[in-house]
């Protein structure tokens, strides 16, 4: 992807600043539109038919029809122009954006990205539905970025028109795609891209709805990017490199509130390294802090972008797996297990080799838990039972009944 864009100069008109009185952001605007006529194209060989075709033409205003046939879109922008005053770190803001956008349209797979300033590169900082593909293949960027930067403009793609595009809609398993900018302080700073596996899966109407969420979520993109760097310090544990439990905090209010709105579970592991303080004591603390980091290290691999690995205090650990159920967060904790257990680490030389292994208890919202305070609670005691129990296990809050009613009967 090009250098963020500063060619834009966008705005909403009065129209919008009326209806939308709630964004300050929306009365301060008016489009500098590009008339499509003068991005003249005449339909030539399906090889050579230039991405101006999929640019979509948007307004300050929208018509009667538009208003009615989805005043229920209409109402998802209000609800986020309400929201503009919330303090939340970017990623956060990113994710809240893409869940508000399925609110507009229905779609199969999304990927957000944005600039990283401190990589000096564009990132994927939020994905969905891509548990089938590897994210890594998509990491930095595609086509419908740099066209959406190129034009500051949606994009309403359809295979068959050219081969760029459909290449990239192939990878995506996809047959049609809407790509939307998002713009910090009038640059193009990243893109919001959605795909379905219809041909007609999207319409021009909702990238005009997408593009106005964009605008309305500028100034909290602004306000979040400015912050970003203070933030990730401040939610950074500086030992291991994860978050921190202020950040996990957080995270987990967000989730339990995209859980209720989505009607999906979600997971939350727990995790303590088993007789570290004997390690601890034996070796000293500089040994210890270097398992914690390789230990976190361990955490963090083959995660998705949408997971949060946490620092909890001490040698326990955190993880948030969105979308997940029970069945899901077993096989997830047991790979970690494994790879913990398979690891050697270095206690201060070559020659001083340990073994370590890690407990896991794990609870899941909403089977397990209706509230943050008590999936914590309940993940907890699962790591309590799984160490209880001879360590080096993982076990999950729902079957604590059934395993303490064979151990009683055993007895």
């Amino acid at each position: 992807m090009p250098a963020p864009n500063n060619g834009r100069k966008v705005a909403l008109g009065s129209g919008w600043g009326r209806f939308l009185s709630a964004g300050p952001l929306l009365l301060r605007r008016q489009i500098a539109f590009i008339p499509l006529s003068l991005m003249a194209f005449q339909l030539e060989p399906y090889d050579s038919c230039p991405p101006e075709r999929f640019v979509v033409e948007v307004f300050s205003e929208l018509t009667r029809e538009v208003v009615q046939e989805y005043w229920q879109e209409v109402n998802v922008i209000l609800r986020l122009s309400m929201l503009s005053g919330l303090q939340m770190q970017l990623e956060a803001t990113l994710s809240l954006l893409c869940d508000f956008a399925q609110d507009i349209v229905s779609y199969d797979r999304a990927l957000v990205y944005f600039w990283d300033e401190s990589l000096d590169q564009l990132q994927l900082t939020v994905n969905r539905g891509l548990e089938e593909l590897n994210p890594e293949n998509f990491s930095r960027g595609n086509i419908l970025n740099f066209w959406a930067t190129k034009y500051s403009r949606p994009l309403h793609v359809v295979e068959g028109h050219n081969l760029q595009a459909d290449a990239f809609l192939r990878s995506m398993g996809a047959s049609s795609a809407l790509a939307v900018p998002l713009f910090v302080n009038n640059r193009v700073m990243g893109t919001m891209q959605f795909f379905g596996r219809r041909p007609a899966a999207f319409t021009r109407s909702q990238a005009q709805l997408l593009w106005i969420l964009s605008l309305v979520a500028e100034n909290q993109l602004a306000r979040e990017y400015a912050n970003e760097g203070l933030i990730r310090f401040a939610f950074t544990d500086f030992l291991t490199g994860l978050r921190t439990r202020g950040y996990f905090e957080q995270q987990l209010e967000l989730e339990v509130k995209r859980s209720e709105r989505k009607k999906q579970p979600f997971a939350l592991l727990m995790i303590d390294i088993d007789f570290f303080k004997s390690l601890n004591d034996r070796y000293g603390h500089h040994v210890g802090d270097q398992v914690l980091r390789d230990v976190a290290s361990i955490l963090m691999k083959d995660m998705r972008e949408i997971d949060t690995v946490a620092r909890y205090g001490g040698e326990e650990f955190v993880i948030i797996l969105p979308e997940t159920s029970g069945p899901g967060a077993l096989f997830v904790a047991q790979r970690l297990r494994k790879a913990v257990e398979q690891a050697r680490f270095f206690a201060g030389s070559p020659q001083a080799v340990e073994r370590l292994t890690i407990s896991i208890g794990i609870a899941v919202f909403d089977t397990d838990a209706q509230f943050k305070r008590e999936l914590v609670e309940r993940a907890d005691a699962a790591l309590y039972a799984a160490k209880n129990f001879g360590r080096n296990q993982v076990l999950l809050f729902s079957e604590l009944p059934q395993i303490k009613e064979r151990r009683r009967e055993v007895s």
